[in-house]
């Protein structure tokens, strides 16, 4: 039973707030973000009373872990032996995991560390489990001043959402309305062993900053600051939520299949333009640009020439223009293939890494390779110059110009997988094709080598091929 003191915040309060972020399942599978602070070890502690008896607000039975993220840094000895000890006198599983912080250029500690732990986290969650946090209603104020003093956007001011997805599961903030006061209150009532972060008290750092020097002068002036600059961030989020809603009518009138309009896109608005590629690039898991980085796309890829295919790059992504259409995806690692890499014999697969694979196997019929020695073909990539004959009546003509007039694009064009057998390029391997030199085709009963690229990423079969009538098999 919780004192007058930590009433705020208890078992009961914390399912009030999980219930509606969970909905209405028989079991929810829960895992919780342990640092070894107070805050942190009280939401395990709540949970770990909500486990052992569930209450009428929650409905669903609770399985609950917890996951602590060891950063490498100067506390991660006693928040280690502090997140262990919660754990086992709450009686709740612990995986500690281990993480690697590199910096990238103009990135700050904590970002780094924030992104290697929640990769971290996204990895250890199982299909449908849900990491809880215990980030509250001060850690919602502080997110919201350092995004103001960084120029964030709309989507950055809103600051932290209640929900949102998180690798196959889910990231739940259900105390984002609780005062980190109760939070301690109620870790000291029950006893709970928990350690101080130094971090969090380190003005090198800008949070601890914000926190130690600043915030004791705004809550001075204003008392009820951290409440107020929350709703300020939750009206943020609703007016992003329906800047969302706008956008994901755009996107659906705009979509050619995973890319979209280029002249729809032109047709809109810089801003609208802008805001419509911002929530496209979100919806498909990709990096957000600068501003200043997305206001190159009319000059760079827009505007040039019509038969051109630009590109516009950022860390993680490539947006490219190809045929009247706008594709972004992660970058692509070429082709690792050596020239000259005998074809695994069939059936047999030759492993492409990230760019999925191609399985050989014997089958009838005129889409296959009339073959009878294996043990000559080999692989390779395009070198330029190339010639096939595809068309029965037709001549050898380049590899490119073939290419080019099945509308193949060049991200996948650079990715065609070659097969000779000896000096003779005899077919070509692409995602959703195979070309097969006309003279090399089996007869339509006879057996051949069949060979089909799989598990392509989607930048690699996003682009539909123009049907010419039969050169692509």
């Amino acid at each position: 039973m919780s004192s007058g003191r930590d009433a705020a915040f208890g078992p009961s309060a914390l399912a009030a707030r999980l219930a509606p972020l969970i909905g209405a399942q028989a079991e929810a599978a829960l895992a919780v973000a342990l640092s070894g602070g107070a805050d942190s070890v009280a939401l395990l502690a709540a949970a770990a009373e909500l486990a052992a008896a569930p209450l009428a607000a929650l409905g669903p039975r609770l399985r609950l872990r917890a996951i602590y993220v060891d950063h490498g840094l100067e506390a991660a000895v006693p928040l280690a032996a502090a997140a262990g000890a919660a754990a086992a006198r709450l009686g709740v599983p612990l995986e500690r995991l281990s993480v690697r912080i590199e910096t990238g250029r103009g990135e700050s500690l904590e970002a780094a560390a924030r992104t290697a732990r929640y990769a971290a986290f996204a990895g250890a969650l199982a299909p449908g489990e849900c990491l809880v946090t215990a980030h509250h209603r001060e850690d919602q104020a502080e997110t919201l001043l350092l995004q103001l003093v960084r120029g964030a956007g709309l989507p950055g001011l809103a600051s932290m959402p209640a929900s949102a997805r998180l690798g196959p599961g889910w990231l739940l903030r259900p105390l984002l309305d609780v005062p980190r006061a109760a939070l301690r209150a109620f870790a000291e009532a029950r006893g709970l062993p928990w350690h101080e972060d130094p971090m969090n008290a380190d003005p090198r750092y800008d949070r601890a900053y914000l926190r130690r020097e600043l915030w004791p002068l705004i809550e001075a002036r204003w008392p009820a600051a951290a409440t107020t600059l929350s709703r300020s961030a939750g009206h943020l989020a609703a007016a992003q939520r329906l800047l969302d809603e706008a956008s994901a009518d755009y996107v659906k009138s705009l979509a050619r299949g995973a890319a979209l309009s280029v002249s729809g896109l032109q047709q809109l608005s810089p801003e609208r333009c802008a805001e419509v590629l911002r929530f496209w690039l979100r919806s498909r898991r990709l990096p957000v640009p600068p501003a200043r980085r997305l206001a190159l796309l009319a000059d760079e890829v827009f505007a040039a020439r019509r038969d051109g295919s630009p590109k516009l790059v950022w860390p993680g992504v490539e947006l490219r223009r190809f045929d009247g259409r706008l594709y972004a995806f992660a970058p692509l690692p070429p082709l690792p293939v050596a020239d000259g890499t005998p074809l695994p014999a069939p059936p047999g697969a030759l492993e492409l890494g990230a760019l999925g694979r191609v399985v050989a196997r014997w089958r009838r019929g005129p889409s296959t390779l009339d073959v009878t020695d294996t043990d000559r073909l080999v692989v390779g990539r395009r070198a330029g110059g190339e010639m096939l004959r595809l068309e029965p009546h037709g001549p050898s003509r380049p590899l490119k110009d073939w290419l080019r007039e099945a509308r193949v694009p060049p991200w996948l064009r650079a990715r065609a997988l070659l097969v000779r057998e000896g000096a003779a390029l005899v077919a070509v391997v692409l995602p959703q094709r195979t070309l097969i030199e006309v003279s090399r085709r089996a007869l339509p009963d006879a057996p051949g080598l069949a060979l089909e690229w799989q598990d392509a990423p989607e930048a690699l079969v996003a682009a539909k091929f123009v049907e010419t009538g039969g050169p692509f098999l």
